[in-house]
């Protein structure tokens, strides 16, 4: 299933003159990306081939498609997320019309969305507010900047269980192939 999205209909019947439309139709490992069920997935490439929008769309839909669902959006340090991540999904991924809300104001702390599903940003930088938390799915972009041992930490926090599987995923820009995410 291709996860098109194209919310033109949605718009509301009073108000006729705001029409957003969200277009996103992955392609090559990024669609694959939304059918993997691999406890811990990796999108390696060059810069601007989608892979951090394919991380977030695919956050955002289980976000929308399990109720409950808490997710994280993550990097090594907190402060890099608003200009990359963060812009990314709320320029790209949010739409108006999913009733997604922002907590924290300029410096977004999580997104809540209707149905009960949270999606925290954090940085790994500050590892006690990840660890006190459970978590269904984390993406955690530019995976390179993390130690082995943060990415394993990270993965001891998939135990929340309101998606049929528990997955961390990442992106990052290539490394040298004896690079510990390339062994592992």
């Amino acid at each position: 299933e291709i996860p098109k999205r194209d919310w033109s209909s949605d718009v509301c019947s009073s108000d006729l003159t705001r029409t957003a439309v969200v277009e996103y139709a992955p392609r090559g490992a990024a669609l694959d990306l939304f059918g993997c069920r691999e406890r811990e997935v990796l999108l390696d490439g060059p810069a601007g081939t989608g892979k951090s929008r394919a991380c977030l769309e695919k956050l955002h839909l289980a976000a929308l498609r399990h109720p409950g669902m808490r997710g994280l959006i993550a990097r090594k340090i907190r402060a890099d997320l608003p200009e990359s991540a963060i812009k990314t999904f709320d320029s790209y991924v949010l739409s108006p019309h999913d009733g997604v809300e922002k907590v924290g104001g300029q410096n977004v702390q999580s997104y809540e969305y209707p149905n009960g599903s949270h999606i925290v940003v954090a940085g790994l930088d500050r590892d006690s507010k990840v660890m006190s938390s459970e978590y269904d799915l984390i993406y955690v972009q530019e995976a390179t900047e993390l130690e082995e041992s943060e990415w394993e930490a990270a993965t001891t926090r998939l135990r929340n269980w309101k998606m049929p599987y528990q997955q961390i995923i990442a992106d990052c820009n290539p490394a040298q192939p004896s690079h510990w995410l390339n062994l592992r």
